[in-house]
């Protein structure tokens, strides 16, 4: 096996400078992965702690939060609001599953109170034979609505627009902006989940539930793993080296 001494000048040598530059680019990136976990899990963390803040929060009237400049805290917010709800202008959200069954959400603005604007309400989980055989007007309830729930950022991530199957209007995301289009009224920038405190598929509409997972997940333990095949991949490296270039030095003796 080649002595330690002579590792250096063979690093950099004709026969394995090339694979020196590869290896220690290897390196680099696995250094640089383990740092996008760590950000990661510190992202998580902070989320986390958002979350939790915010579910801690009691529930206030919707009217004294700024919902024009300041959506990311108001998110999750707690809060009460009264109005009217348009059911002339319902949208159902596609591709809802509640417990294992498939279903839609009822999606309705509200007339605020005292307000020429509204605000889109997820009003809960219903299933599909409900949507396609059943009566929706049982879920309607008429006049002035005092509605509890928290608030949620709109959905605008890429996807499918709004699509009409004859006689309800079928969405897939709720992006406020997109919906804007079909209202003439303005639509607040977020929209409120209602929380029904339903448990059972006999009492609909079902609320539909905040899921979040609170740990710190995995990503700190990957950032270690990357950081480990570091200096892993270097010995593995160093020792292939001094043992080939050895092998290769004790040939030319013999011969």
């Amino acid at each position: 096996m080649l002595s330690w001494n002579k590792v250096p000048m063979v690093l950099i040598g004709r026969n394995w400078w090339w694979r020196t530059v590869m290896v220690l680019c290897a390196m680099g990136v696995m250094g640089r992965l383990g740092i996008w976990q760590l950000e990661r899990h510190f992202q998580r963390r902070t989320r986390n702690e958002f979350v939790s803040r915010q579910l801690s929060l009691e529930s206030v009237p919707i009217d004294t939060l700024d919902l024009q400049d300041d959506l990311d805290n108001v998110d999750l917010r707690a809060v009460t609001l009264m109005g009217e709800y348009d059911y002339e202008n319902d949208f159902i959200l596609k591709g809802q599953v509640l417990r294992g069954r498939s279903g839609v959400n009822l999606i309705t603005p509200l007339m605020l109170y005292d307000s020429n604007k509204a605000i889109l309400v997820n009003r809960g989980w219903v299933p599909h034979e409900i949507l396609e055989f059943g009566d929706m007007s049982v879920f309607q309830e008429y006049g002035t609505v005092t509605v509890s729930g928290r608030i949620r950022k709109s959905q605008d991530r890429p996807g499918d627009s709004l699509t009409f199957d004859g006689f309800y209007r079928e969405i897939y995301q709720l992006d406020i902006d997109d919906l804007q289009r079909y209202v003439d009224y303005t639509l607040m920038p977020v929209y409120v989940q209602e929380d029904l405190a339903n448990n059972s598929f006999d009492d609909l509409p079902q609320s539909v539930p905040l899921e979040f997972e609170l740990d710190d997940g995995p990503h700190l333990g990957y950032a270690v793993q990357w950081w480990l095949f570091v200096p892993l991949l270097g010995w593995v490296y160093l020792h292939l080296l001094r043992t080939n270039e050895g092998a290769r030095i004790t040939d030319i003796i013999e011969e």
